[in-house]
């Protein structure tokens, strides 16, 4: 049973629903925007270290290990928004050639086993850093930390993504790509 404003019947009257759903888009929203601060971080950083190297002759020791261990917290809070605005990479050849009832089903199963792919990165993955976490692992590097502080991103992204698909597929539509102007929709 479908919603009378394209969404499912339980999205739009269920008001936890719509609440949860918020939180969440909120949540996601937030995470991008953490991203979008760790790449600051990231250039500024390495702006800093060509500089200090070739401009004094004095390379820095922390710059590459900040940036290695910044880089899989920007990727992983950011995915979730690409996914919920649609705007991840999509090769849509067969989709745009079938029917609109075939495509719709197609889209379907790409975004059934697009969660499912998600969901199931998001579970190994949590188990890895876990395992990462009880075993006390360290990265190997010059400032080396608890190898769980940059994994534990992964399944955060892998997680809530795996959630946009699902919330995606039950729709009446698929959402339309969303452009990334900075602001969520």
């Amino acid at each position: 049973m479908r919603g009378s404003r394209g969404g499912s019947a339980i999205r739009d009257t269920n008001p936890l629903g719509r609440a949860i759903a918020a939180a969440h888009d909120r949540a996601t929203g937030a995470g991008f925007w953490a991203a979008a601060a760790l790449l600051g971080v990231i250039a500024v950083s390495f702006c800093y270290e060509v500089a200090a190297r070739y401009l004094f002759n004095a390379p820095t020791s922390w710059a590459n290990a900040l940036v290695s261990y910044l880089l899989s917290a920007a990727i992983f809070l950011a995915v979730p928004e690409l996914t919920r605005r649609n705007a991840h990479v999509a090769i849509n050849l067969l989709l745009d050639r079938a029917s609109p009832s075939v495509a719709r089903w197609m889209q379907r199963g790409i975004l059934t086993a697009s969660a499912a792919a998600c969901l199931f990165a998001s579970w190994f993955s949590a188990n890895a850093t876990w395992s990462q976490y009880l075993q006390d692992i360290t990265t190997i590097s010059a400032y080396p930390v608890p190898k769980w502080w940059v994994s534990i991103w992964i399944p955060y992204g892998f997680l809530n993504a795996g959630l946009h698909f699902l919330r995606q597929l039950f729709r009446a539509e698929p959402a339309p790509a969303t452009p990334m102007t900075g602001t969520a929709p």
